[in-house]
């Protein structure tokens, strides 16, 4: 910060500087307006005396106008001079700094030219004389001006300085006076009041403040004693104080440590209790009396997409709407929770569907929840119990069939014995049937002849084909309910493939379906029993066979069935696909139970799928599984290990 005596000298330099700037731009203003006013008029006037002289010696000894004009140029406030006669330039002078104006001929001349004209007749010839002046100062003036003005602001300065210094010392003075004065009283040690020395009236006001001041001081030092005694006696006190309260803090450090330990007990207990809640799969839910989420856990909110630590608050109505007509949450806080359980409840979290148990049940002596909802997936029990009940199927089908196999068998032989010996009874090349004939004066050829008239062998041939079916039918029971006694055996895929065509076309009708055998995987091997895997293949054809013949797909679509083997991990996999309308999604569930069928009575019995089911699974410990085809009908992949 500037001292006043610092200011005052600053502001004496800025205030001198100012009055020399003034001053020195006031002379330069005088000295332009002087140079434009009377110098250049007068020097251009000269000029043209000196011009019009010349001519008057001399109208056509042009060379000596134009030295003078060359000469008269070169003169600072001169910047261009050209003498015209009858339009035309016949001298002319020019400085060279700045562009020349005066063309060399007059009517080129710019109408807004600062210049002077000055006209000389002389023997009837008409002259025109034009002088450009420069009216600014030359740069030698203001070198000049510059240095003149530089020594005078460094006397001024130098002056200042030393009227600085002299006043300083005259105002030191009565300063040092007054300070001798202070030193002295300084050392008194008396209370009384302290009178200075008054050198300087401009003084008095400064030395009846100190003498106050050393006064107050006196006041404050016996102030200062008095208080110090006191702070001593608070001291006392509160060494008394601080020690009752080091024994208060060690009992408050004993519970402080009690309960510190108990909270930790608390968080460990709760953190075990969150983690058994949130490690549960089961979505629990605590509610409030207006059925608002208090707590849950993080199974909850991952079946709601949400976190779950933001669903507390949110009415569990609104998020799981199902649960309203089950009646397990109370409608109103005051109605009593009680404790209530809804089996197979199908809830939707998030784009799926899950089948769940849902138990209600209340909280007693509970401030915050009333009532805890817990949710179960069931689903998986569900698909368990199916499969369980499949078994029972399966096993009750197996026990079934071991039972009917021998009471239907022995009809089933009766007949197809005796269609045997009736057709061997009426053949006319055994020796007992014709002395029978002749016996009876009956011609055998014309008995078959009749016989084949009225269409008899067809139907003995009926009778047969519905035995021998029957007879399969058995036969598939009984391999259905017993372990397989066959020896199972490596075989190439394509092998397999072939012979099942090899049937497939002498007891299906497949001439108007197209065949699309892949050769894919066509060389692996799979441990099978050939004529068990080739019954699944040829049930498989005959159901997409069955499919095609019942389902028109439209002008340009003809029926298509495509063969294919796949290797998949260890598993070789044959797929048998067709283009026909697939399975109803409402009965893909059943396809593999016995004696499911969708077709009319008497034309499936519900055995191929469940019987093939049950060869794959069982007998070759592979799979069977359907879906959708990639041409848009069924497809039934069978899986099979490729080693025994």
């Amino acid at each position: 910060m500037m001292l006043a005596r610092q200011k005052s000298m600053l502001a004496t330099v800025l205030v001198c500087s100012g009055v020399i700037l003034i001053a020195t731009l006031a002379y330069i203003i005088a000295a332009e307006r002087i140079g434009r006013e009377h110098l250049a008029p007068d020097i251009s006037n000269t000029l043209a005396n000196i011009v019009g002289a010349q001519l008057v010696a001399s109208p056509d000894g042009l060379q000596a106008v134009q030295s003078s004009l060359y000469h008269m140029a070169q003169h600072y406030q001169i910047n261009e001079a050209a003498l015209y006669s009858a339009g035309h330039r016949l001298a002319h002078g020019h400085s060279g700094d700045g562009a020349s104006q005066l063309s060399s001929l007059l009517s080129n001349l710019p109408a807004n030219g600062d210049w002077l004209e000055y006209a000389f007749i002389i023997d009837e010839r008409e002259f025109l004389l034009i002088i450009r002046n420069d009216l600014s100062l030359p740069g030698f003036f203001y070198m000049d001006t510059l240095s003149t003005s530089l020594v005078i602001v460094t006397v001024s300065a130098l002056l200042i300085f030393m009227l600085y210094m002299v006043t300083r010392q005259w105002q030191q003075t009565p300063y040092l006076h007054l300070l001798e004065d202070i030193r002295e009283a300084a050392g008194r040690t008396d209370d009384g009041r302290i009178t200075l020395k008054r050198r300087d009236p401009d003084l008095h006001p400064l030395v009846e403040a100190l003498n106050d001041l050393f006064w107050r001081r006196n006041q404050r030092t016996q102030h200062l004693k008095t208080a110090h005694q006191q702070a001593e006696r608070a001291r006392l006190r509160a060494t008394r104080l601080s020690t009752e309260t080091r024994h208060m803090n060690e009992e408050l450090a004993k519970e402080v440590s009690v309960r510190r330990s108990v909270e930790v007990q608390l968080n460990n207990t709760q953190t075990l209790l969150d983690g058994i809640l949130n490690a549960m799969p089961t979505a629990l839910f605590a509610l409030d009396s207006r059925n608002r989420i208090v707590q849950c856990n993080e199974q909850a909110g991952d079946w709601l997409n949400m976190e779950y630590s933001q669903l507390t608050g949110l009415p569990l109505i609104q998020l799981i709407p199902e649960l309203q007509p089950l009646k397990l949450i109370p409608d109103s806080a005051t109605d009593v929770a009680v404790m209530k359980k809804s089996e197979r409840v199908k809830i939707r979290f998030d784009d799926k569907n899950i089948v769940t148990d849902v138990l209600a049940y209340p909280l007693r002596d509970s401030q915050q929840a009333r009532l805890v909802i817990r949710i179960d997936d069931v689903s998986q029990r569900q698909r368990m119990e199916e499969v369980m009940v499949q078994t029972e199927k399966m096993m009750t089908v197996g026990g079934l069939a071991a039972g009917m196999a021998h009471e239907i068998n022995n009809p089933l032989g009766a007949i197809l014995q005796n269609l045997q010996n009736t057709r061997r009874r009426l053949d006319p090349e055994l020796p007992a049937n014709q002395r029978t004939a002749d016996n009876l004066n009956l011609d055998l050829n014309v008995l078959n002849t009749y016989l084949d008239e009225r269409g008899i062998p067809q139907f003995f041939d009926h009778i047969q084909n519905a035995g021998e079916r029957a007879a399969k039918i058995v036969a598939n029971m009984l391999q259905f309910s017993r372990n397989d006694h066959l020896q199972k055996r490596d075989i190439t895929v394509k092998e397999l493939i072939n012979t099942t065509l090899n049937i497939a076309h002498n007891d299906l009708s497949l001439k108007h379906i197209d065949l699309d055998i892949g050769e894919s995987a066509g060389d692996a091997q799979i441990h099978c029993v050939p004529s068990e895997i080739e019954q699944v293949l040829l049930n498989l054809l005959r159901n997409a066979q069955q499919a095609l013949d019942d389902y028109d797909g439209g002008e340009n679509w003809r029926p298509k069935v495509k063969l294919r083997a796949t290797r998949r991990d260890k598993m070789t996999c044959l797929e048998v696909e067709d283009n026909g309308p697939g399975i109803p999604a409402d009965v893909v569930p059943h396809i593999f139970e016995p004696f499911f069928t969708t077709k009319e009575v008497g034309d499936g019995t519900g055995l191929g799928l469940s019987v093939s089911y049950f060869i794959v699974t069982s007998h070759h410990q592979g799979q069977l599984s359907y879906k959708r085809a990639t041409l848009g009908g069924a497809c039934f992949a069978l899986c099979l290990p490729s080693e025994g």
